[in-house]
């Protein structure tokens, strides 16, 4: 059995979704888990549930904007100060916008590279020197797919996952010195997130479901916990010789063509 047990963790966009999923596989294997995110209701109702589940542990909500750096290093401040390091970063807090490239505006872009890809930059960077008092750590980033190959009218997406890849494979060079572990997730379509509501409207979504089922060989699209199991693994130290890793968890998505254009 996978354990975490004495083992810190941050899971960053922790209220929903697959940070939520994550957290709480992470409280169930025994680690001490914070959550942080911009929405303290999430947070707080994310916390709940996952003290009620397997564990019984309350992960600590903080709330924090990973597009800001002095939040990012007021979290870690208080994360470290608490419960006295880090062991374990998931980056996972993301937006995902579709629009073709000729159409795409700055807004969009901004928007994209710095919940994407700037914010696992400053919170990796946040927590390696407290890893590197522990004697070593593991960063996990979920990116997806889209970074993996080409989808018209997804183009920025793409782009900002591609170059999270980038990030994480330096990081893992960077750090391995440091027995600080860099691996990237990479999901395909998962329900009961809320990454495509800002593209198809919340009565969009069981639509945008069921036309990308089609695209998984194993006949579903994902769900939060597919990821989380995933990240368990890197965490913990049955993957202690695994760094720089990119790994698909998407259903066979990634062996198929090309997915139709549906937007």
């Amino acid at each position: 059995m996978l354990t975490l047990n004495g083992k810190v963790a941050i899971v960053t966009g922790g209220g929903t979704g697959i940070g939520k999923a994550i957290a709480a596989r992470f409280v169930a294997a025994g680690a001490q888990v914070v959550i942080c995110g911009r929405r303290v209701d999430k947070l707080e109702q994310a916390a709940a549930e996952i003290a009620s589940g397997p564990g019984g542990d309350n992960p600590l909500a903080l709330q924090c904007d990973v597009t800001d750096q002095a939040q990012i290093q007021g979290m870690v401040r208080t994360v470290t100060n608490r419960f006295g390091g880090v062991d374990v970063l998931v980056n996972n807090a993301g937006v995902m916008r579709f629009d073709e490239l000729a159409r795409a505006d700055d807004q969009t872009y901004e928007l994209l590279m710095k919940t994407n890809l700037w914010a696992p930059w400053r919170c990796s960077t946040a927590v390696i020197p407290h890893m590197k008092n522990r004697g070593g750590g593991s960063i996990i980033t979920i990116s997806s797919v889209a970074g993996l190959r080409a989808m018209a009218g997804a183009g920025l997406y793409c782009t900002s996952k591609a170059a999270v890849q980038m990030l994480c494979q330096t990081l893992a060079l960077e750090h391995a010195p440091d027995q600080i572990r860099v691996n990237v997730i990479c999901p395909a379509v998962v329900e009961d997130t809320e990454l495509s509501v800002p593209i198809v409207g919340e009565d969009g979504v069981p639509e945008f479901y069921n036309k990308l089922r089609v695209c998984h060989p194993l006949g579903r699209n994902g769900r939060p916990d597919d990821i989380a199991e995933a990240a368990l693994y890197l965490a913990g130290d049955a993957s202690r010789w695994v760094t720089g890793t990119t790994m698909p968890v998407d259903g066979g998505r990634m062996l198929t063509s090309n997915r139709p254009k549906i937007i």
